[in-house]
């Protein structure tokens, strides 16, 4: 028993599950680590809010534990003003948001952690990322790096072979890489985004040739954008398997850089 407990510790890859002499001597040997970043927010009527930081999490435990490296703790809240329609989002301001990336970075620093990948789990924080990344590098002279966690950037043939219908937000895709990880789904629950009739004439007809700030709630009445009916486990194992293992090598490439 007590060897097995002893191969449970070393083995541990979550920065917040160990103690801080196990954190120091990994950084004798390791200077990455793994900041998952996500969103509290509406996922339609199928998908449990949490699941971007869900998401975020449970790519970079994966990818932790084919690497070696280390996960801090996932940042739960991101920017998300676009679904505050529907209850149980949760957002923050952009500037905080920000200051709080930045923060949790120079913290990591600090301890000798020098090459961080935030993994995000929200397209909606990008922008806020980007700002980091670049405030990071002219205050601290450090390169910080950023990956979306979805596999659609990573394995886009792959993605494409096995999802059947598009969208964007809770639904085939997502929903598939949900069931695949483990996520809360109510499947009997998901529907497919309908357009609410007070969508205009005028963006209809011009979609995809013009932006426009807008929120969720005048885009799709149940808070999916696209059809979470066709999604299937099977379809989320195929790619997310196959989009960890491109993550997978990118760290131990940038494990090796001095």
């Amino acid at each position: 028993m007590i060897v097995l407990f002893i191969e449970k510790v070393m083995k541990e890859v979550l920065l917040y599950k160990l103690t801080w002499p196990e954190i120091q001597d990994y950084l004798r040997e390791n200077d990455v680590i793994l900041f998952p970043t996500g969103s509290t927010e509406q996922h339609g009527k199928h998908i449990a809010e949490d699941n971007d930081a869900f998401t975020a999490l449970e790519v970079a435990k994966r990818v932790a534990e084919k690497t070696g490296v280390l996960v801090a703790p996932v940042m739960p809240f991101g920017y998300s003003p676009h679904h505050m329609h529907f209850p149980g989002t949760i957002t923050l301001p952009f500037e905080v948001l920000v200051q709080v990336y930045k923060e949790v970075c120079k913290s990591l620093m600090k301890h000798g952690f020098n090459k961080i990948v935030i993994m995000n789990g929200h397209g909606g924080n990008s922008n806020a990322i980007s700002e980091t990344l670049r405030k990071l590098k002219e205050e601290t002279g450090m390169t910080v790096y950023s990956l979306m966690v979805f596999p659609g950037g990573w394995v886009p043939e792959i993605t494409n072979q096995t999802i059947e219908t598009r969208g964007g937000h809770a639904d085939e895709m997502e929903t598939s890489v949900g069931l695949y990880l483990g996520q809360r789904i109510l499947f009997e629950k998901g529907e497919k985004g309908v357009q609410p009739e007070s969508y205009s004439e005028l963006r209809r007809k011009y979609r995809g040739k013009i932006t426009v700030a807008s929120d969720f709630h005048e885009t799709t009445i149940s808070g999916s954008i696209g059809d979470p009916t066709y999604a299937t486990y099977e379809k989320g194992k195929k790619i997310m398997e196959a989009g960890i293992e491109e993550i997978v090598k990118f760290i131990e490439d940038l494990k090796k850089i001095s």
